[in-house]
């Protein structure tokens, strides 16, 4: 039992990220899960958000009409418009008591990425008026993260910063975040490499949840026989690939070791499974320029529930997902809890993860030939595969379930607001 289930003494929580269910992401599943967690536990979870169905919507000045407020699954979501009144909000901001203090150190850059949408400004009144016992920041790829963190200085709320960043990207490494490091009483790492990064930018009180997954909703067991039969794979090898489908998730470097493939094992699907909002022209290109008996070979599997993702998986002989942009990699361990091997880019985020040789291979990134080497390698021994996948399983039993990551949470949540009362 986690250390989270002992609490008699429910907290007041309220989570503020750019996006939120159904908008489909890692960073907005792990909240999700965490934020449903704490709210079985009795918390008293909000998610502020925008009213955004995919990361195409930030840039709407209306959203897209989801309702402002709802509860989902024991969670209080509240949604803004994502791009609403953005001059209007910063008058109104600079003209209250304490508001003119905040911007006065940023430079052009940090005013760029603290307007860009979507608005963070807009998110501010709704945060200055909930109830809350503390406010957790969520997912600082966007400037609302920064408008949150001002907010709570402002209300003088305890302040837990989970970034979710992707060390290695030139993004992470914005000035404006050692500022807002140090508005945080406590900071909640994804990898132990994203811990380092940000100790070594002023954060304090750093803790490492990992992401994770519900056992019971990934198992070896799942139909993915329905799902070759829907596509008419049969028993052919299957190359799979579950998310964002664009350049830096890797695609562009999938599709091209591909081409390598499937002249040594032409028989071999590709199968790129998503959400068709979040696939880019890029991709489409280049699928369209694949010969046509390659062409062929490829499954789209677009806008899927999420019930479907371990059929999705089980369906894969290996998944490959060779991204330069990730916090974590959630869909390794989706793939392990199926009992599939995995291939992940050489970067910190995924070290952390893969054990290379082990449960997995971690290859060069943007190297086609790379990669293609390593899907064949698995490809043609079937017993490495299960040796690998057998091994992912154990470790995510181990290390990476939604229950342990809620218990760092709920743990850093409740340290912070101790340690404040002890202050007061």
């Amino acid at each position: 039992m986690g250390v989270g289930h002992t609490s008699d003494h429910p907290m007041r929580i309220v989570f503020v990220s750019p996006s939120y269910t159904p908008c489909v992401g890692g960073a907005e599943r792990l909240l999700e899960a965490v934020s449903t967690k704490l709210a079985t536990r009795g918390h008293n979870v909000t998610v502020m958000t925008f009213d955004c169905a995919t990361q195409n919507d930030f840039k709407s000045h209306q959203g897209v009409g989801l309702p402002p407020r709802e509860v989902i699954d024991g969670v209080q979501v509240v949604r803004v418009h994502p791009d609403r009144g953005r001059v209007g909000r910063l008058r109104w901001w600079l003209g209250h008591r304490g508001g003119l203090r905040m911007p006065g150190w940023m430079t052009d850059t940090d005013a760029a990425f603290s307007m860009s949408p979507p608005s963070g400004v807009g998110m501010v009144p709704a945060i200055l008026r909930t109830r809350a016992d503390l406010l957790c920041s969520v997912n600082w790829c966007f400037g609302v993260s920064y408008w949150a963190g001002a907010a709570a200085k402002l209300r003088r709320l305890p302040h837990v910063g989970i970034p979710i960043l992707h060390i290695d990207r030139p993004w992470a490494s914005r000035k404006l975040y050692s500022r807002m490091f140090g508005r945080c009483d406590a900071v909640i790492a994804l990898t132990e490499a994203e811990r380092e990064f940000v100790l070594s930018r002023g954060a304090k009180s750093v803790s490492v949840s990992g992401a994770g997954v519900e056992p019971d909703h990934f198992t070896t067991t799942a139909n993915g026989t329905s799902v070759r039969e829907r596509f008419r794979i049969g028993a052919h090898p299957v190359v799979g690939f579950l998310g964002r489908q664009d350049e830096g998730k890797g695609v562009h470097t999938l599709i091209r070791a591909m081409s390598r493939v499937w002249r040594n094992a032409p028989e071999t699907f590709l199968l790129l499974a998503g959400q068709s909002a979040h696939r880019s022209q890029s991709v489409d290109f280049l699928l369209g320029s694949l010969p046509e008996v390659w062409r062929s070979q490829v499954v789209l599997i677009d806008d899927f529930p999420d019930r479907d993702r371990s059929a999705i998986l089980n369906a894969c002989d290996v998944v490959a997902l060779p991204s330069v942009e990730e916090a974590f990699g959630l869909v390794f361990l989706e793939a392990w809890m199926c009992g599939k091997p995995v291939i992940g880019a050489d970067i910190p985020a995924t070290r952390c993860l893969i054990s290379d040789g082990q449960d997995g291979w971690v290859v060069t990134p943007f190297d086609d030939e790379h990669l293609a080497a390593k899907l064949l390698d698995l490809l043609g021994n079937p017993s490495r595969r299960r040796e690998f996948g057998d091994r992912g399983r154990q470790k995510v039993l181990a290390r990476h379930t939604w229950d342990q990551v809620a218990d760092v949470w709920e743990r850093t949540c409740r340290q912070v607001l101790t340690i404040r009362r002890e202050v007061l």
